[in-house]
């Protein structure tokens, strides 16, 4: 079964819907009309980690646009001719592409980051346990743990606040408590960060066990929740609470 249909477990990202209602997993996962829409991100991010952790891979699953002005006759015969021969494929644009290879190439030449991905073991495998799945980016020889992201701002304090915001901890917590259950042994958890925008700089961090423990904390807490809403079959969203005003002054 596809990684993200499979509604009898539930993932990382679920979980974050999870916690920010379950009324917002419903929607995603059980809702019968709902429509899936893949984003640009979401394809050219695909595109970005397969073109580092699956090279082999890139040439069958992605295609390149054509320049072709679609306005004029030549160019919507250029642009059909091309969708009838990459039916199965996810397009993405020259300038996607573009970018996708400076951050290819940034990553490679990193010191930090390239070491770390020529010790790769594992790539993108499937891991499940109990009512919870995962599939990470990879796993080194040395039982590291690896995940690349894609940002705007790779520095320590920005990536910091991005790590916070789409829960990292949460992330690292969960796959190394799934990878533990099926028998390896996971000696850290380390993000490689790239930016999407020139010089395209690259950042290794390693998140911290005192992180993941709260990670862990926050995991666990919605996955009884998610556990409740599938008994019940009850999928609320927000509740009435005190207005939460963000601190301007800091």
């Amino acid at each position: 079964m596809d990684y993200h249909k499979d509604i009898t477990k539930v993932s990382k990202s679920g979980l974050d819907l999870i916690n920010k209602s379950p009324l917002h997993y419903w929607n995603r996962y059980l809702n019968p009309k709902s429509v899936e829409k893949k984003t640009t991100a979401l394809t050219v991010g695909g595109a970005f980690h397969c073109r580092i952790l699956e090279p082999g891979e890139w040439g069958k699953r992605y295609a390149i646009a054509p320049s072709a002005d679609r306005r004029t006759k030549d160019g919507k015969e250029i642009w059909t001719r091309f969708q009838e021969n990459h039916k199965d494929y996810e397009i993405i644009t020259r300038d996607e592409d573009y970018m996708i290879e400076r951050m290819t190439d940034s990553i490679w030449a990193h010191n930090q980051a390239s070491l770390i991905l020529k010790k790769l073991t594992i790539t993108e495998q499937v891991f499940t346990h109990d009512d919870l799945k995962c599939k990470p980016d990879g796993i080194t020889s040395l039982n590291i743990v690896i995940d690349l992201k894609t940002t705007d701002d790779a520095s320590p304090y920005a990536f910091g606040r991005s790590a916070a915001k789409y829960r990292y901890d949460v992330q690292a917590a969960l796959y190394t408590d799934v990878l533990e259950a099926n028998g390896h042994t996971v000696e850290g958890f380390v993000f490689i960060a790239v930016e999407k925008n020139p010089p395209y700089a690259v950042a290794v961090y390693v998140i911290e066990d005192e992180d993941i423990a709260r990670g862990r904390e926050k995991y666990l807490e919605n996955l009884k929740t998610w556990r409740e809403c599938k008994a019940t079959n009850k999928w609320p969203g927000y509740t009435m609470g005190k207005l939460m005003l963000p601190n301007y002054g800091k």
